[in-house]
């Protein structure tokens, strides 16, 4: 996975290019968003560990 900062450095989301799935964690919320190969996208939402 790649880190994507902002400007100020600050960790916005994690980039997993090859599997197509972008993780954001704020708040103690994970989400998911799931690129599916027909140009959906799924997203899940869980309580981050």
């Amino acid at each position: 996975m790649r880190d994507i900062r902002n400007a100020r450095g600050k960790l916005v989301c994690r980039l997993d290019e090859k599997a197509g799935v972008v993780e954001i964690v704020h708040k103690g919320c994970k989400t998911l968003i799931c690129f599916k190969p027909d140009g959906t996208a799924e997203i899940i939402n869980t309580e981050a560990a």
